[in-house]
């Protein structure tokens, strides 16, 4: 399915290509298989979509919406009896230039916008309620929003150690803060439930780090009274990103509303993610499946 997101390319904007894989793999017949897949370039002040597409093998019958929170999304449901699953996403994405270092504002200035709500609440992997006291003891009391943010995403970035496999996607911000250890959705969530606490809105973000090749990357956006929502990646340390360093795919609260993919399957066996690798080429604005592809399968 083609989504022609509009857009033009230009000599003083970034751009770029980027390809995703992912194989699953299944003990036993699959009978139906139904995804939803976020794994197309969102729209927002800092990137453009030009292109985007997404394929399944088998082939798929698919249903393109927006979720809730305004993710392209799309659905595919497969009824060819399969023992693998491959999931390819191709698009192109102008990286807009960056507006000035977000300005100093107070936290005081979000109070009462009921819009934000939702994103100040807990759930089910992040309960900012726990965090009230650790977050005051790291932010201090007073201080700006940029400076909290910074400061929180400084503590996580020195005192929570990436260990791969450590987690999992079930794991809550407040067991990654007892074992010290995660990975960067951990690390993701673990600063929103500690700027939640502190009264600060913010938002889960899946997508890809565009500097370096392998799985989904995740951070957050922090919500700004004058500026709105603004990258913070806990994982790097970096409290505002920098130009062209992410490219974003979808948000929610936590990961379950931004999974890349999610869904179910009709078998008698068991499924595993065999492999997903990702890889954004910048300065290139083409690219096909094939290259997707090859990221799984570099013989093909």
């Amino acid at each position: 399915m083609q989504t022609d997101l509009g857009g033009s390319l230009s000599d003083t904007t970034i751009v770029a290509a980027y390809g995703y894989a992912a194989r699953y793999v299944y003990s036993d017949v699959v009978v139906q298989n139904d995804n939803f897949i976020r794994l197309t370039a969102a729209a927002d002040p800092y990137q453009t979509p030009i292109s985007a597409e997404i394929i399944t093998r088998p082939v798929s019958r698919r249903v393109l919406f927006h979720d809730p929170y305004g993710n392209v999304t799309h659905r595919a449901r497969i009824t060819t009896p399969h023992h693998e699953l491959t999931v390819l996403s191709i698009g192109v994405v102008r990286f807009e230039s960056p507006s000035a270092h977000p300005v100093e504002a107070n936290p005081g200035e979000i109070a009462g916008d009921w819009a934000l709500e939702q994103y100040l609440t807990a759930t089910s992997l992040v309960h900012p309620e726990l965090l009230v006291q650790h977050a005051t003891s790291i932010a201090g009391r007073g201080g700006g929003l940029v400076e909290t943010v910074e400061r929180i995403t400084d503590w996580v970035y020195r005192n929570i150690q990436y260990v791969k496999e450590s987690t999992n996607v079930s794991t809550t911000a407040e067991e990654v803060l007892d074992a010290g250890v995660g990975v960067c959705q951990d690390m993701a969530h673990l600063a929103m439930g500690l700027l939640k606490a502190l009264g600060i809105p913010c938002r889960y973000v899946c997508g890809l780090l565009t500097a370096e090749v392998g799985e989904t990357h995740a951070w957050l956006e922090f919500w700004h009274p004058q500026q709105g929502w603004i990258p913070s990646d806990p994982t790097r340390g970096e409290a505002v990103a920098g130009h062209g360093e992410l490219l974003k795919f979808s948000v929610g609260r936590d990961y379950s509303e931004a999974a890349p993919i999610e869904g179910s399957f009709v078998s008698r066996g068991t499924g595993r993610l065999h492999s997903a690798v990702a890889q954004v080429h910048v300065g290139r604005d083409n690219i096909t499946f094939d290259d997707a592809f090859r990221l799984i399968d570099p013989g093909q």
